[in-house]
């Protein structure tokens, strides 16, 4: 697709769904309402539908008049009938209310509008019948409808459609593990390419509900001409209508396998009876007979089988109807009009989403500034820090897992794991190791910062989570890594969670937090590894790992290397990679003497951005303009995790599994390159 109609059709899809998306949105949710409406009606309003079997009911007359007493205010209009002896009757008036009736006694079981109840209401809303003029209200359903057609469903099909094998895996699953707005719009292809099919079959079903020359164009192609409805002839001035139940026997008489029928009065002297029919054996719930009879001879004036008297044309639209609404396929195909239905609201959501925070993320500052009450040598070369804020006020929340982005002067921004209890909100503690080849912050961590300073933070963000929903965990801290491991400890604690915690350090005088983890209520369950202690007291890792069990989860952090050790004894055990979870502090550091330089491609515009060899791909893209969020910058917390459409990636992050860099369809820009000449991005 030529990039500058690719750049068009992405605006008018964008704001045909920020626009009239809106009112789709309507349509579908109304629509999910109804749908059910034939399976669940009897349920919901059971007191109106059902009664004790009747084998004698009253003739429909009395059960008029009984409609009648109880509703004087409007002129009867028809009588819904089945043959069913457990349902009640409907006498519908011409305000369209129905009373419903017990057929034996005429009990009056209560009433209802047709448009009311919630699939009532459902149905009106769908329908626009709260506009005044009700075919404005169908045309205007009608163009939004095509414009969903073309513009949203059309659109989004061309602009999602792969240009290579690679980008059509990408598409055909929707990732968890992107981030923020990434994670959103993976959302927003994967059930917009699931639903498209339902909906486009929707849409073009609801053209000639919505166009009345769409229907006429039906009609006229196949040669389908409406009947006009048949008139009765009184005999004389003041002759008298036959009574309704002579038309409700005489039209059983005709149609010997009704199931339902809906048994309408003449509006006008001249007017014939007349009844819509749904027989036994009919393909969907649209597929009515027609009955009509002279209301004072008792003449029949036309019958018209479903099967046998109507026309293709007629069929047609009747087809269209009931795929739209669900009436055909039964309950297989009206979950799947369900499903397709609460897409759409998934799609909205998915869509606006994104655009709102690409809008909004600039003017909204989601820096604090806290101020550094209290620090506190927990073991040699590591300090914890306890922020609040200057005026007192509430932190924002966070979770066991959590970190924080901690800006240290001269631009250096790092990022430390949260351990106080994830239920204090008035406090956030982190505890820093001073590397002995810092690159500058820890070492001002430790040496510059004093009680009192002031810090400016970012919002706690979590991208080392715990599921406290599992059955077993095993716990594993090397050194620093303890942080997030101990407030994960905690929280285990606290929902009584089965777990054990080894916690490997150098040294006793290396142990942070010790004092901490003894007093607590866990202790038991903590064994301490001292890497120059007794040879028995040594994490034996292989031994640990042994076994593997499908309910036990394994949360890891520490050093590169004693992480790294972990993970590969783990595979080589057989555990499953989603049972096993770890967050690294660093990446690896990477000779950058053989980069080289390379393209970026942007699928959703077709620009093509130089990233030259001494710059990485998040840099050359913040100067063209394209802002992506970032945090570690080093490949390991996944906030830039970007979908990769085409091209080869040179994975340089600790983030993405090993199954997820063969796949080649993510990679983090802030650190990772290309192999490859070119690499097109899902941006």
């Amino acid at each position: 697709m030529n990039s500058s109609f690719r750049k068009k059709l992405l605006w008018l899809h964008t704001w045909s769904g920020l626009t009239l998306g809106l009112v789709v949105v309507f349509l579908a949710l109304t629509g999910a309402g109804f749908v059910l409406k034939p399976q669940l009606e009897d349920l919901v309003y059971r007191d109106l539908h059902v009664v004790p079997k009747c084998e004698a009911p009253l003739a429909l007359d009395k059960l008029a008049a009984a409609a009648k007493a109880a509703h004087p205010q409007a002129k009867l209009q028809g009588i819904e009938v089945t043959t069913d002896d457990s349902a009640s009757v409907a006498v519908m008036f011409t305000d369209k209310d129905y009373v419903y009736l017990n057929p034996c006694n005429a009990q009056v079981l209560g009433v209802q509008n047709q448009y009311g109840g919630f699939f009532g209401v459902m149905d009106g809303l769908h329908r626009f019948r709260f506009f005044t003029d009700l075919k404005l209200g169908r045309t205007l359903a009608g163009w939004v409808n095509t414009v969903f057609l073309l513009l949203l469903i059309g659109g989004g099909v061309a602009l999602w459609w792969p240009r290579s094998r690679q980008a059509l895996k990408a598409a055909l699953k929707f990732n968890a593990r992107l981030p923020g707005s990434a994670r959103t719009l993976s959302l927003h292809k994967f059930v917009g390419l699931y639903s498209a099919l339902v909906l486009i079959v929707i849409t073009v079903t609801g053209l000639p509900i919505g166009f009345e020359p769409v229907k006429n164009l039906i009609y006229s192609a196949t040669g389908y001409v409406p009947p006009e409805k048949p008139k009765s002839k009184p005999t004389a001035q003041a002759a008298k209508r036959l009574p309704m139940e002579v038309f409700w026997q005489k039209t059983k008489a005709r149609v010997p396998d009704i199931e339902w029928a809906s048994l309408r009065y003449p509006a006008k002297p001249e007017d014939a009876y007349g009844a819509e029919i749904l027989e036994k054996g009919r393909p969907h719930e649209l597929a009515k007979s027609y009955h009509y009879m002279d209301a004072f001879s008792g003449e029949t004036l036309r019958l018209e089988h479903y099967a046998a008297d109507q026309q293709i044309g007629r069929k047609i639209y009747l087809y269209c109807i009931a795929i739209h609404a669900g009436m055909v396929g039964g309950l297989p195909y009206q979950l799947l009009l369900l499903l397709a239905s609460l897409g759409v609201g998934v799609q909205a959501y998915s869509g606006f989403s994104p655009y709102l925070r690409r809008k909004f993320r600039k003017s909204v500052n989601p820096k604090l500034v806290l101020k550094l009450v209290k620090k506190t040598v927990e073991a040699d070369a590591i300090c914890s820090f306890e922020l609040v804020d200057p005026k007192g006020k509430s932190l924002p929340p966070f979770s066991a897992g959590a970190h924080i982005d901690v800006s240290v002067g001269d631009g250096l921004v790092r990022q430390y794991s949260l351990c106080n209890d994830p239920k204090e909100t008035h406090r956030y503690v982190i505890g820093v190791l001073r590397h002995a080849a810092s690159r500058g912050g820890s070492r001002a961590m430790h040496d510059e910062l004093k009680v009192g300073d002031l810090l400016e933070v970012s919002a706690p963000k979590n991208h080392f989570p715990l599921d406290d929903s599992r059955q077993r965990y095993l716990l594993l801290a090397g050194g620093i890594g303890v942080t997030p491991i101990l407030c994960m400890a905690e929280r285990l604690a606290e929902v009584g969670a089965d777990f054990t915690l080894h916690y490997c350090t150098r040294s006793v005088e290396r142990t942070a937090f010790s004092d901490r983890i003894k007093r607590s209520s866990f202790a038991r369950r903590v064994s301490f590894h001292y890497s120059d202690g007794p040879a028995e007291q040594l994490l034996d890792i292989p031994a640990l790992l042994d076994r593997p069990a499908p309910d036990t989860h394994l949360y890891l952090c520490g050093p590169s290397a004693f992480m790294d050790l972990v993970m590969a004894t783990a595979q080589q055990k057989g555990w499953p990679e989603a049972q096993l979870h770890r967050e690294y502090f660093s990446a690896e550091l990477y000779s950058s003497e053989n980069d080289v330089a390379f393209d970026v491609k942007l699928a959703r515009s077709g620009k093509i951005i130089h990233v030259a060899r001494e710059k990485t791909v998040t840099a050359a893209l913040a100067e063209a303009g394209i802002d992506i969020a970032t945090s570690c910058a080093q490949g390991v917390c996944g906030t830039c995790l970007t979908r990769v459409l085409e091209g080869e990636v040179e994975h340089r992050d600790r983030f993405l599994t090993a199954q997820e860099r063969a796949g080649n369809g993510l990679f983090t820009p802030c650190c990772s390159r290309a192999r490859s000449p070119l690499l097109v991005l899902d941006l």
